[in-house]
Order: C-alpha cells, then sequence, then structure tokens
C-alpha cells in the first residue's frame, strides 16, 4: 500500500476514486454522483494538475496491486494561507480498518504543514455511517469547532466543522 500525491496526467484515476466515493457514501460530501460525473475529462485533468503544481492543494490517493483505495485533498480557502482544508477524505469499505485513513490524512497534514499552515479545518457528517470518521479525526487530534451548516448535497444532514493546529 503506498499513499501518494496525485500526479498530472492522473485525472482519469482521480476520477475513478472520487466517483467511487460518491456513490459508496453519498451521506459524507457536498457534492453529489450525478453533478461530478458530468464533469468533463478536461476538469478532471485540471485538478491531478494542480495537486501535482505546487502548494494551492494537493490530493493524495491510497494506492495498492495499481487499485485506489481511497484519497483525501487539501486546499487553501481565500487568501488566509494560515488555513488548510481537508476535502474529500475515503476510504474503500474493503480496505477499511486498516490505517488506510490515518496515511491519507496525515499525508494532508504534512502538505498543509509545509506549506505553512498553522491548522488543518474539516467538515464531517452528524450521521450514524460517519462516526467511525469523526473517531478517526478526533484520534488525530481534530476538535469540534461549534460550526455546523447543512449538507448542499442532503439539506437532511448537518456537517461539523472540526479544526486542529500544525
Amino acid at each position: 500500500m503506498a499513499v501518494q500525491r496525485l500526479r498530472k496526467d492522473e485525472g482519469t484515476r482521480l476520477r475513478e476514486v472520487r466517483l467511487r466515493a460518491l456513490r459508496d457514501a453519498p451521506y459524507a460530501f457536498s457534492s453529489w454522483l450525478e453533478r461530478e460525473a458530468e464533469y468533463s475529462p478536461d476538469m478532471w485533468e485540471d485538478r491531478a494538475a494542480q495537486s501535482d503544481a505546487g502548494e494551492a492543494g494537493a490530493v493524495f490517493v491510497a494506492i495498492e496491486n495499481g487499485r485506489c483505495l481511497g484519497m483525501a485533498g487539501g486546499y487553501f480557502g481565500d487568501e488566509d494561507r494560515d488555513v488548510a482544508i481537508l476535502w474529500g477524505m475515503w476510504v474503500d469499505p474493503r480496505a477499511r480498518r486498516r490505517g488506510l485513513g490515518r496515511e491519507l490524512v496525515n499525508a494532508v497534514v504534512a502538505w498543509a504543514r509545509d506549506c505553512g499552515a498553522r491548522r488543518l479545518e474539516l467538515s464531517v457528517t452528524d450521521s450514524e455511517p460517519s462516526r467511525p470518521a469523526a473517531a478517526l479525526y478526533r484520534g488525530l487530534g481534530f476538535v469540534e469547532t461549534g460550526k455546523q451548516e447543512q449538507l448542499a448535497s442532503d439539506s437532511s444532514l448537518v456537517a461539523v466543522a472540526m479544526s486542529r493546529s500544525l
């Protein structure tokens, strides 16, 4: 198992793992499968190239025997370079409970720290299927900030903000 930063020309890989994530855990993301399935191949290639290009954002994938078993990304919002955002965290159900989620989050933490961020933020839905993810984040030092918002993809779900210092 290897966790690696997504490189340019890996847009197809990003699309495949992201759509699997949205299909498997629609309750966990602010976007939805039908929306992202319509994105053009160029959009996926652009996202992969941005991951490879520098400090604006990065996507990490976990690869085993040529297959993506998980992903997590990081980016900087607006102009605040002190705060990075963790997004798109997902691990294939067949690969869970092997420490892969921890490795992916730690890859984003290292990227954010190397880019000068002082804090990493994320959102996790307040739902039964998301409890293991929330426990993982707490175990990695994230704490709830008190902020909550409805999930854009499903207004019946609430996303809880979490944060940790780097």
